[in-house]
């Protein structure tokens, strides 16, 4: 789907930029002529980024869970134009098995992957930042639907993101604002490789767990890239489900 007239001149932040969906769903919106806000926490892998499209893409390296330094950034992008979207893709995974659960990782990613995608919704959905039908789009996972062992942390966190896009929904719809999330299974990602050493099977097991194989950034990218278009308009407070048929196997 040739999306370039959809997105040139608009605005968009993207945290998670520096790595797997987050810089894919970033390069992607750059390509098709859109100016993007890349945040992230890796200043090098963020340069690298920009580089590949150095006028539609600049960027921001900081802890995300820092509102006070996320409220500046955001405030500054949107002097230069209101924004038009947001994914937040930043997210982290920890392996949190009952009998060695740490309420400190566990706060930790609930503070990235829930807490922060919130405060950017509430910075954006402002008047003065974002452009009537803003589309916002949350990355959560199927962790959120579907259990896997000693995954509790990342589960609850993605779970509480898809019912969190719900009611931020219905609260933003008369403001002509959309939030919906995407659910993905096993994606490709550094994230994914990271974790391979958790699962009990290896990740082998995981993979048949998705009759259509483990998907790519790409995959992830061209749903979002929807989510965020013109041609979504009637969408919003859902979450798409994209992993291959894991949910339902």
């Amino acid at each position: 789907m040739n999306q370039s007239n959809e997105f040139e001149g608009k605005r968009f932040i993207i945290s998670g930029a520096s790595s797997g969906i987050g810089k894919k769903i970033a390069s992607d919106l750059a390509s098709c002529g859109a100016n993007v806000l890349a945040l992230g926490r890796n200043q090098e892998r963020l340069d690298s980024l920009k580089k590949l499209y150095p006028n539609r893409i600049v960027f921001e390296a900081f802890d995300i869970t820092d509102f006070s330094q996320l409220k500046i950034v955001v405030e500054k992008f949107s002097e230069s134009g209101k924004v038009d979207g947001c994914v937040h893709s930043a997210g982290i995974n920890k392996f949190t098995p009952l009998r060695a659960f740490n309420w400190n990782i566990f706060e930790k990613i609930m503070k990235i992957n829930l807490y922060a995608g919130i405060e950017l919704v509430r910075l954006i959905s402002s008047k003065k930042i974002s452009n009537e039908n803003c589309s916002i789009v949350m990355i959560s996972s199927v962790a959120g639907i579907k259990g896997e062992i000693g995954f509790t942390a990342y589960a609850a966190s993605k779970g509480a993101l898809i019912s969190a896009v719900k009611c931020l929904a219905l609260e933003l719809a008369s403001s002509k604002i959309r939030v919906n999330s995407i659910s993905p299974g096993v994606v490709k990602t550094e994230l994914a490789e990271a974790m391979e050493k958790f699962y009990p099977d290896g990740i082998e097991s995981v993979i048949k767990k998705h009759p259509a194989g483990i998907g790519s950034v790409d995959d992830i990218s061209n749903l979002v890239l929807f989510l965020l278009s013109t041609k979504s308009r009637w969408v919003t407070g859902s979450n798409f489900i994209i992993d291959g048929g894991y949910s339902i196997n």
